[in-house]
């Protein structure tokens, strides 16, 4: 090649240079400049009526942190299954073992909320100051008695999750039920013969969390890890990653794809001595920084007929979705 041509395909080379330095310098968000941020969404599909909340107070009653799905409401029970001053489907906490110098860094960051739709609701939270995780939740009611939920999110400090894991945790706050216990389909740890699970932890972080059967992650979890719920384990294992609870005449389900590390957590005073909490928690092995990482779930409110009616309703879920 002479020394002209040379020349001539230098700036072309010197171009594709930049594009490369440019794009690998590039910053992935979940934000979304589509539509205009609100406080709190009333949305009502059929049966259901839920208020969504940002991470602001909402006078009388709701106290500011709680996030999510402030109040939901169904036809055939007039009160609200969460307790109003919390919230349900609420974003707690961020973590990878270590002892987490700000237990509900979710709840004392800003939240964002947005109408997408009639239906449809997001809660955007922007990367945050010491996990430097960022999270947007879409929430979809769909008749008669359900909302889906898609989880996304986006790890922008590698130090941060240096024990090889990414744990998020939500924790919904049940208003005074008769029956405290979650059911699920699992088996006592060390068993294979599955069935019917109700589980019932006596005191705050005592065998509170249920892992799935093939769950066999050793995360870490220092000393003095503060948030007890999410590492004290249970004698049970589960072998459908779904569970519910009963509240009066009704039944409040999770459903959650099979394909993630989904833990089931509850503690039986998490909102006060007659609120239990109905919790779960979502963790990413040897996660990336700046990939984006997502799960989706279902929640199911309607009148409770049997345990069996709730495994069908997952099942039609999986073959629907």
């Amino acid at each position: 090649m002479d020394s002209c041509k040379r020349l001539r395909l230098f700036p072309i080379f010197l171009s594709l240079l930049v594009v490369v330095s440019c794009s690998e310098k590039k910053v992935i968000t979940l934000e979304s400049a589509d539509y205009e941020p609100v406080k709190t969404l009333v949305i009502e599909n059929r049966n259901l009526k839920a208020v969504f909340i940002d991470n602001t107070d909402l006078p009388p009653d709701h106290r500011a942190g709680y996030n999510g799905i402030a109040e939901l409401y169904h036809s055939d029970q007039d009160s609200t299954v969460f307790v109003r001053a919390y919230a349900g489907f609420n974003l707690e906490h961020v973590f990878s073992g270590d002892s987490l110098a700000q237990l509900f860094e979710p709840r004392v960051n800003p939240m964002t909320l947005y109408k997408k739709s009639e239906t449809e609701v997001l809660l955007y939270q922007k990367t945050t100051p010491i996990s430097g995780a960022e999270s947007l939740t879409e929430f979809k009611l769909v008749a008669p008695y359900y909302i889906d939920i898609t989880f996304r999110c986006i790890l922008h400090d590698k130090k941060h999750f240096r024990h090889g894991y990414a744990g998020f945790f939500w924790a919904s706050y049940i208003n005074k039920p008769p029956d405290r216990n979650i059911y699920f389909l699992g088996v006592p740890e060390g068993q294979s013969v599955e069935n019917w699970i109700s589980a019932f932890s006596e005191k705050h972080g005592l065998k509170s969390t249920h892992r799935g059967m093939n769950d066999n992650f050793d995360f870490f979890f220092a000393r003095d890890f503060k948030a007890s719920l999410a590492n004290n384990y249970s004698d049970y294992r589960y072998s459908l990653p779904f569970y519910f609870g009963r509240f009066h005449n009704m039944a409040l389900a999770y459903f959650f794809e099979s394909s993630e590390v989904i833990r089931l957590t509850q503690s039986p005073t998490g909102g006060g001595s007659t609120n239990p909490a109905w919790d779960f928690q979502y963790l990413i092995p040897d996660p990336k920084t700046g990939k984006e990482y997502s799960f989706k779930a279902r929640m199911v409110y309607k009148p409770f007929i049997n345990n069996e009616d709730i495994k069908q309703e997952y099942e039609k879920w999986l073959r629907n979705k």
